[in-house]
């Protein structure tokens, strides 16, 4: 029943995220480069990977989004799993997951998502949920990133501006 409840609060929360992100949109920003804040109710550690040596080995080119075809977008939302870390729920519109494709060539508005944690590359996702583990986020201020990559790992991007999402999460230090 509990997991129920975690289901309809995220899609709930998903739902309505995607309904009021772009309508709060100001600026020159794109929806897909907004800033979203969240808080964190859990503690962690600090992360086990060195973050410039990790960062220095993922970086990928940017892919221009075809002129005329519609520009995907990427919004992510943070739960706090009461078991340890968090669940990570991606949204997209006018892109598609293709995990069976990865290492192919490229096709228009498809590919795969990765996830950074202060500019670390964590993992990459093939769907709409990740969990991200306690122990990649450390005490204090972090920055949870979200990309939409091609299928040859290349970020897609317009003018040159990846399309991303990003998520602020303020961890407690771990009580003593």
């Amino acid at each position: 029943m509990e997991k129920l409840a975690y289901i309809i609060i995220g899609v709930s929360m998903g739902i309505v995220a995607m309904i009021l992100l772009p309508m709060a949109h100001t600026g020159t920003q794109t929806p897909a480069t907004m800033d979203h804040s969240a808080m964190a109710m859990g503690t962690a550690d600090n992360p086990a990977m060195d973050a410039q040596a990790m960062s220095a080995m993922h970086q990928h080119p940017p892919r221009s989004v075809r002129e005329g075809l519609p520009v995907p977008t990427v919004n992510h939302l943070m739960f706090p799993d009461i078991m340890g870390g968090y669940n990570v729920q991606i949204m997209t519109q006018n892109f598609t997951f293709t995990p069976a494709a990865i290492n192919r060539t490229p096709k228009d508005n498809e590919g795969h998502a990765h996830i950074y944690v202060n500019d670390t590359k964590i993992a990459r996702i093939y769907g709409n949920w990740y969990h991200l583990p306690a122990e990649m986020l450390a005490s204090g201020d972090n920055k949870v990133r979200v990309t939409l990559n091609a299928n040859d790992h290349s970020e897609w991007a317009v003018d040159g501006v990846p399309i991303s999402s990003t998520v602020n999460i303020q961890v407690p230090a771990p009580s003593q």
